[in-house]
């Protein structure tokens, strides 16, 4: 069959159509770039414009809540060990003593001054179980008659108190996030402000500079089609091969035969130019790389388990952040309840419950938070009326004095005007494409239910399209070069059939 040298010609035709078959098979394209479409299929929502931007805003709003309650929430954190310091630094300035300095306190910014009393705030969680107790005791409830009734009745009061014992016990322990590490120096991860620095400072900036490469690949119909389409074009050149080395035998197919094989190399040609192939396939090579780490089974795992203590320290919040939280409505109807119960006095009854716990009272006192991001700016303008210094020379004696402290009551005005409505997320809404994502709460939900899942969800297919050689970049060289040679030896042998005949 291979006599002739017209029969030799074809069979190269129908070996280059088997190597390609081959190269496809032995390379695994098929289930690698599979796989790779299912995570750019999964993926392509969180990348577009709007949720990139939106992700971003929201992780820096959470961050800011998070430099809120950092300070706040443990003896570690330094905002309740900074109050005396604080105090003492007006006492000084003043010539006052404690009690007048808290009475000017509670003037300026009595909210405020009720915040700094609930300090720390884990000792409000505390006090929850003796409070508890005291309560079902002087209504003649059992305790769980009162926490059916709290969850019933007062819903955010008991949301908010139930999630600051969970995110007091995880904030410098986060639950299942061990091996949890960051991407460039490698540092452990094992807070919830270390968490927040992973996703703010390590996560995020990848979608941000990746997200033009991402939408590239997934708007020209990724990358899940090119396996078989070589497989196609493989096949197609095989059973040319073959047919033309056995019409070789007979009579050599003509010009017309060899214009089929030069059709099918220009087209894998033109596939690669028009498709953009080389920047495509070298962002997405870029992108495999740098999110390589992310997808690691362990980083997998953390975020997703961290995401949990994320929701403990948002359901902390939200009831307490603002007037539409609640928790300030229901702290009133709780001493009424009580009162009623009782036969007490309303205010007999707050004082009664101020002496068993007084943080707690404290924080009703203080709340709701977006008061308290009111009064800072009121506060520091009578401090520096009083000490003779501008708002600059204040904010700069108070960040020497009680940083932590300082670093809370600055930050919560942003976060309470942010809380329920992000400055950024215009835009953004959930994967369903309907439902929109403005507040924190909205936010966690996003976080929890659209995007970590897509790490959980597509990890393995991210480790078959990324776990094997060669790299997704070298496809688009390797289809040129097939396309060339492919037209070029089609074109030598048109050429070679016109001077013979």
């Amino acid at each position: 069959m291979l006599s002739t040298g017209a029969a030799r010609a074809w069979f190269g035709v129908a070996l280059g159509g088997l190597v390609v078959v081959a190269l496809v098979l032995g390379l695994m394209l098929v289930p690698r770039l599979a796989a790779g479409q299912r995570v750019i299929d999964r993926a392509e929502p969180a990348f577009s414009d709007a949720r990139v931007d939106g992700t971003r805003a929201g992780i820096a709003t959470f961050s800011q809540y998070v430099d809120v309650v950092d300070p706040l929430l443990t003896r570690r954190g330094g905002g309740s060990e900074e109050v005396p310091r604080l105090i003492g630094y007006i006492e000084r300035k003043l010539g006052l003593s404690t009690e007048q300095v808290r009475k000017i306190l509670r003037r300026e910014a009595p909210h405020t001054e009720a915040l700094t009393r609930a300090l720390p705030l884990d000792g409000v969680a505390a006090e929850v179980p003796r409070l508890t107790a005291y309560l079902a005791t002087i209504t003649g409830l059992t305790e769980d008659q009162l926490a059916a009734i709290l969850e019933s009745d007062f819903p955010r009061i008991s949301q908010s108190l139930t999630a600051l014992a969970n995110t007091s016990d995880a904030w410098y322990d986060v639950p299942g996030i061990d091996g949890l590490t960051r991407l460039r120096a490698g540092k452990p991860v094992r807070t919830l402000p270390g968490l927040r620095k992973y996703l703010r400072d390590d996560v995020v900036p990848l979608t941000v500079s990746h997200r033009e490469d991402f939408q590239s690949l997934a708007g020209r119909g990724g990358i899940g089609y090119i396996p078989f389409m070589l497989l196609a074009i493989g096949a197609g050149l095989l059973a040319l091969g073959v047919i033309g080395v056995r019409r070789a035998r007979n009579r050599a197919p003509g010009k017309l035969s060899w214009s089929v094989v030069v059709a099918i190399g220009v087209f894998l040609l033109v596939v690669v130019v028009a498709g953009q192939y080389f920047p495509r396939l070298g962002g997405a090579q870029e992108t495999i790389t740098d999110f390589g780490p992310v997808f690691s089974q362990e980083r997998v795992r953390a975020t997703a388990n961290g995401a949990d203590t994320i929701r403990d320290a948002v359901l902390f919040g939200d009831p307490v952040m603002t007037p539409l939280g609640g928790a300030a409505r229901e702290a009133p109807r709780l001493y009424r309840f009580v009162a009623q119960r009782t036969g007490r006095r309303t205010d007999d009854v707050r004082r009664a419950v101020r002496r068993r716990a007084p943080q707690t009272v404290a924080l009703f006192s203080a709340i709701p938070l977006t008061e308290v991001g009111r009064e800072v700016p009121r506060l520091l303008a009578y401090l520096g009326k009083a000490l003779r210094l501008s708002r600059t020379q204040v904010v700069a004696a108070l960040r020497r004095r009680t940083p932590g402290l300082t670093q809370a009551l600055l930050t919560t005005p942003d976060v309470a005007r942010g809380w329920t409505a992000i400055p950024g997320t215009a835009g953004l809404t959930r994967f369903d494409g309907l439902t929109p994502v403005r507040t924190m709460p909205e936010f966690d939900g996003y976080l929890r239910e659209d995007l970590i899942p897509v790490l959980t969800a597509e990890r393995r297919n991210f480790a078959t399209l990324a776990g094997r050689q060669p790299t997704v970049d070298v496809l688009a060289p390797l289809l040129f070069v097939i396309g060339l040679v492919v037209t070029l030896y089609g074109g030598v042998m048109m050429q070679f059939v016109a001077r013979r005949d």
